[in-house]
Formats: structure tokens, C-alpha cells, sequence
């Protein structure tokens, strides 16, 4: 009698990943070229759009794809691209592991000091996108598209400090909350009334980077950052950050 070996089911983002390297490899998109948006991979290939942006970022620290705040996701050029080698990729395939209480710390130490660069560095368009955020994130009257809304503000705000190598930091946080894991403990505690706090929160933010002012920018971030911690906390998910950590950063 033989038995059948049974294929693993391929999850959301890999099957946008496979799709996009596919596309790639074949030369259906061109270097340079722009790929299509991610409503319409979502929509195309039946996923969340939280898969599609998961499988981009991974791109993006292989250096296929390069995302541009405001113009979308394009084909490295040759002399862009530059793959990551195989090892230290497997290496950071761990952060799809990390914890929630892991990625609450990661966010703790990264996302306050996001503030001062933003303060510096973000353009009228940068300020513009996350505006237009944070009307996506008001009209969201669900649980899947206030979710979509929020990670693509907290990504926003990452880009908008015109540093590459924070906004692959991030990407990688990104990533890891897409997982499983985080994704269980958000629809559990991001309630109707966490939404609404989070609206405020964010619009407290956005005020304060707006106006470039670099401290209050922080305090609102670190403050957002607590709420979430509460909220956790309250829906007797045991997974925040260390006190010291969630006092103010200096």
C-alpha cells in the first residue's frame, strides 16, 4: 500500500511570494517596471492584503522589488539588485518566530525614536500619506480593514524618515506581526473601542510630526505604544514589554 506524501498548504504570502518570483523570473515585469498595486494582487490572488505586503517586504530585503513612499512598488534595476544570500536569509526568516511580547519590545525600542527623523526628515507627501492614513484608518468600520489601515500608518511613518535601513528594521517588524501568532492576540484585544482609541492616538501623532515637534512626537508614540500594552494586559494576554521599557526613554 503506497502513501501519498502530503504537501504542506501554502500560506497567504507565500503564495503572493511565489507568484511575484514567478513574474520576476519570467520577465513579465521588467527592471524598473512598477508592480501592480496591492488591492489588486490581493484581489487577483484571493489573500488579505496583509499577505501581499508581508511577501513585499521580504522581497524588498532580498532587493528584488523597491518600494517608493507614495509611487508604489517597482523592479530593482541591475545595479540595485543585491539578493540575499541564502544563510543570513534563513537567519532572519526567524523573526516569522518572534513572540508578541518580543515584538512589543522591538517596537518599544524603535518606533519612539522614529519621531526624531520623521521631525527631520518627511517631505509634504510623506505628511500627505499619513493623512490619508488616517482618514483610512477613521472610515475602517471592521476589524480586517482597520487592521490593513493601521499597519500601513505605523509603515508610513517608518518611511517617512527617509532612512533605509529603518525602514528595513520596520519591514521586519512588519513582517513578524503579520504572523499567526499576532494576528490571534490583535483580533482578540483591537476592539471597537481600542479602534477608537487608536484613531485618537494616531491623530495625536501625526499632530505632533506635523508640526515637527520632535518630543511630543515621541511622547504620542510611546504613549500609543502603552495603550497597546494595556489593552493586552486587559484582554489577559500576557505579552508586554518590560516596565522599563515602557517608562519614557531618555
Amino acid at each position: 500500500m503506497s502513501v501519498k506524501s502530503v504537501r504542506p498548504k501554502e500560506t497567504g504570502p507565500e503564495k503572493v511570494r511565489r507568484y511575484l518570483e514567478e513574474a520576476l523570473s519570467s520577465g513579465r515585469f521588467a527592471q524598473g517596471a512598477k508592480l501592480p498595486t496591492e488591492r489588486a494582487i490581493s484581489v487577483e490572488l484571493g489573500v488579505p492584503r496583509n499577505a501581499v505586503r508581508e511577501a513585499l517586504a521580504v522581497l524588498e530585503m532580498q532587493r528584488k522589488v523597491v518600494r517608493a513612499v507614495g509611487s508604489g512598488t517597482f523592479v530593482a534595476e541591475a545595479g540595485d539588485a543585491n539578493p540575499v544570500a541564502a544563510p543570513e536569509f534563513l537567519r532572519l526568516s526567524a523573526l516569522h518566530d518572534a513572540s508578541p511580547k518580543e515584538i512589543m519590545e522591538a517596537r518599544y525600542v524603535l518606533e519612539p525614536r522614529l519621531a526624531l527623523l520623521v521631525v527631520s526628515n518627511a517631505t509634504a507627501a510623506d505628511f500627505g500619506r499619513l493623512e490619508d492614513l488616517l482618514r483610512e484608518c477613521e472610515s475602517a468600520d471592521t476589524f480586517s480593514s482597520f487592521d490593513t489601515a493601521d499597519d500601513a500608518f505605523h509603515q508610513a511613518i517608518a518611511e517617512a524618515t527617509h532612512n533605509r535601513l529603518v525602514i528595513d528594521l520596520y519591514a521586519a517588524i512588519a513582517v513578524a506581526r503579520q504572523r499567526a501568532a499576532w494576528g490571534f492576540l490583535r483580533k482578540k484585544f483591537l476592539t471597537a473601542e481600542r479602534r477608537v482609541a487608536s484613531r485618537r492616538e494616531h491623530r495625536a501623532i501625526v499632530k505632533a510630526l506635523k508640526t515637527r515637534d520632535a518630543m511630543q512626537a515621541e511622547t504620542a508614540l510611546l504613549n500609543h505604544l502603552r495603550e497597546v500594552d494595556m489593552a493586552l494586559l486587559d484582554g489577559r494576554v500576557d505579552v508586554r514589554a518590560p516596565v522599563s521599557l515602557r517608562k519614557r526613554m531618555r
